[in-house]
């Protein structure tokens, strides 16, 4: 399924509707809430897979592990389709504004100190919120986003990091400790 939809974002190549005024002279055209939600997505998905590395070598739970290996496989493969669809769009990089590209974001610093259990529980949390934070940059790019490609992204997304969400909560209270 995730192998079609990246085919599909390399192969339609319908120009985007970005909103603004490119004919005016001076001035640089207002992005879209396309270009906005996909310049906030590839660095939101950037952080997921620096929290991903953290996890070798910290004694993780075999489930916190295999979280880790899926979460890396699919925002590795996510950020190729988001990179495929700007250049197939024609966005440069930074053609929105980071709106909402915090939603979500952590700081790894806390975890780069913890080992066992103690890492995973703060991992499931932290990554929890991170994925809270794309399902809510995904929902918000439904209800005003126009590129329909860019929509069913934020749909399979949606439903992806949902099921990640269920995971990482039925990993987290099998963890023993305080």
């Amino acid at each position: 399924m995730r192998r079609l939809l990246v085919l599909l974002l390399l192969a339609i190549g319908v120009p985007a509707v970005l909103s603004g005024c490119a004919d005016a002279p001076g001035l640089a055209p207002v992005p879209g809430p396309d270009a906005v939600y996909l310049d906030a997505m590839v660095p939101h998905h950037a952080q997921a897979l620096e929290l991903a590395a953290l996890v070798p070598g910290r004694d993780a739970s075999p489930a916190v592990a295999a979280l880790a290996t899926r979460i890396d496989r699919d925002q590795v493969e996510e950020i190729g389709q988001l990179e495929g669809l700007r250049r197939s769009r024609g966005w440069p990089a930074g053609a929105g504004v980071h709106a909402h590209g915090t939603d979500g974001m952590a700081d790894p610093a806390a975890l780069e100190q913890l080992r066992g259990p103690a890492f995973d529980r703060l991992w499931l949390a932290t990554m929890t919120r991170h994925h809270e934070g794309a399902i809510a940059m995904a929902r918000e790019h439904l209800a005003t986003g126009t590129d329909e490609t860019l929509r069913r992204f934020s749909q399979v997304l949606l439903a992806t990091q949902s099921g990640e969400i269920d995971a990482m909560r039925a990993a987290a209270s099998t963890i023993a400790g305080p």
